[in-house]
């Protein structure tokens, strides 16, 4: 009874983490999706709305879910708050924050700091087209990450209960 129990924890441990470490591939999936529902956000609030730029990212931080809407959420307050820092440097650091603890890649965290360099440089249709480019790379980086996932999780998933079996046969 207590070798089958053991088997049984085992087993259990070895498929809940194969099970967590391919939800780190869909989840970054997941976030690239919720940045470029932002991004559509921020692209019409500016381009139909003509509205300043923490208004349109105050929208686009309601829509979406914690603990991406941080990011947003924290710029409004700062652009609201303080006049010290420009909005790049600002960004930057916000981004950076989330990288830490985010299922994004570097690559990822890279398109995001650039937008936050050259928006509020220049015209509003200059703007607009940024912000289109920078949703044309989310997507591109949401294809990449969808393929790594197809590629990954089904292995990682089966490697974990397969190691799982492998222990239960070794001690028993």
């Amino acid at each position: 009874m207590v070798k089958l129990t053991g088997a049984c924890l085992i087993l259990i441990s070895g498929t809940s983490i194969g099970w967590i470490i391919a939800s780190i591939y869909l989840n970054r999936e997941r976030e690239l999706k919720e940045l470029q529902l932002a991004f559509n956000i921020l692209n019409t609030e500016m381009s139909y709305g003509k509205n300043l730029l923490a208004d349109v990212l105050e929208n686009a931080a309601d829509a979406l879910r914690t603990p991406l809407s941080s990011i947003f959420s924290r710029a409004v307050e700062e652009l609201k708050n303080s006049r010290e820092r420009g909005f790049a440097e600002l960004w930057q650091e916000l981004v950076e924050g989330y990288g830490k603890q985010s299922f994004l890649s570097r690559e990822d965290l890279e398109i995001l700091i650039n937008w936050g360099k050259q928006i509020g440089t220049s015209s509003l249709a200059d703007q607009v087209k940024l912000n289109q480019y920078t949703l044309k790379r989310l997507e591109q980086q949401e294809e990449e990450a969808r393929e790594i996932a197809r590629q990954r999780v089904k292995p990682i998933r089966y490697a974990g209960v397969l190691l799982s079996l492998l222990l239960i046969i070794l001690f028993y």
